[in-house]
């Protein structure tokens, strides 16, 4: 189910909650301005990633977007100009 135009601070605050459950590990500092690879994410892990993500937003994105935009600031940013969200304040 599409959730229609999703701000840079809800795609954030999604990506840090999921990265944070699924690396699991409160050794690894997870951010918005810690590269994926940092935070744990393999290749394969980023594929599940970028599915959830679609899924979450109800939209198809490039399997390749963790690469292309390597935080989740990053990535947030791009996902919510590409959807119409834009940027707003907070980051």
């Amino acid at each position: 189910m599409p959730l229609g135009n999703v701000s840079e601070a809800e795609i954030r605050d999604w990506c840090i909650a999921y990265v944070t459950r699924t690396v699991d590990d409160p050794s690894i500092a997870i951010g918005p301005d810690v590269p994926f690879a940092q935070m744990g994410l393999d290749s394969a892990t980023s594929a599940y990633f970028v599915v959830e993500l679609e899924e979450w937003l109800g939209t198809e994105l490039d399997p390749e977007v963790v690469f292309d935009h390597p935080t989740i600031a990053a990535l947030s940013r791009h996902v919510a100009a590409r959807q119409g969200g834009g940027c707003d304040a907070g980051g």
